[in-house]
């Protein structure tokens, strides 16, 4: 899927992203990666992407899953984001609280 490069400011918005971690959620847009691939990339530490990752999972703008290889002991993540239509669910369902969140600050004033 790919992302558009005018969300980028409503997701920062939306979710308190840093540009890091946009960046990291668009390499995703373009395909499936495991951490180590996106810090390689994107030249980062893995441990530094590991983080991003998991804020981005916890806002529900990336998926993971748990993957074993044939003929290897172990297994690691894939991430990935939603197809286009569960995206843009997200991406509103989160406008619609923000926008709440928002009116009530300033009804306070």
């Amino acid at each position: 899927m790919d992302c558009p490069g005018d969300i980028k400011k409503l997701l920062k918005v939306l979710y308190s992203l840093s540009a890091s971690e946009t960046e990291v959620m668009f390499y995703l847009c373009s395909q499936d990666a495991r951490a180590s691939e996106i810090a390689g990339e994107l030249g980062k530490d893995r441990s530094t992407v590991q983080r991003y990752l998991s804020k981005l999972r916890t806002t529900g703008l990336i998926e993971r899953e748990s993957v074993v290889e044939e003929g290897k002991r172990g297994r690691h993540y894939v991430y990935s984001v939603p197809d286009k239509e569960e995206m843009k669910r997200k991406i509103r369902d989160r406008m619609e609280s923000w926008q709440s969140e928002k009116m009530e600050v300033l009804e306070e004033l």
